[in-house]
């Protein structure tokens, strides 16, 4: 795919993030798709953590849901090309267990083959998220 289609590709997948939809998500996903966020900081956050697979996604995308809310999340300054693509999201989230709120800038970058995301990649400020959860 050209470096335009995996950018509207990447803004389709946040699109439905923002509507909480993840089996659309998971449509533009390999089925052996590599996903997480490395943390060595704060491997007690559940979200932190790798693995594969589609229903790694899907428990993300679940645990996600079940700790936090996103009043905010923008991302701008898409990077592409024909086999990726990486942006900065800027996003306020709430912790629900505590209702601690922070405010961080994270880099995301998504790798493509045939039409499709196979491995994610989020990096975030892991001390200030573990502060964050810690409360």
């Amino acid at each position: 795919m050209s470096a335009e289609a995996n950018i509207t590709l990447v803004q389709k997948i946040y699109a439905a993030f923002g509507k909480g939809d993840v089996p659309t998500m998971l449509e533009h996903m390999s089925d052996d798709i590599d996903w997480g966020i490395e943390s060595h900081e704060a491997p007690e956050v559940p979200w932190h953590g790798t693995g594969t697979g589609k229903k790694f996604v899907a428990k993300f995308f679940e645990t996600l849901g079940r700790e936090c809310l996103f009043p905010r999340f923008e991302p701008s300054g898409f990077l592409a090309s024909d086999t990726g693509v990486a942006c900065l999201v800027t996003f306020e989230v709430v912790v629900k267990k505590n209702g601690r709120k922070a405010v961080e800038n994270a880099i995301h970058h998504f790798t493509f083959k045939n039409g499709r995301v196979t491995k994610w990649r989020g990096w975030e400020d892991t001390a200030y998220t573990k502060a964050t959860w810690n409360g």
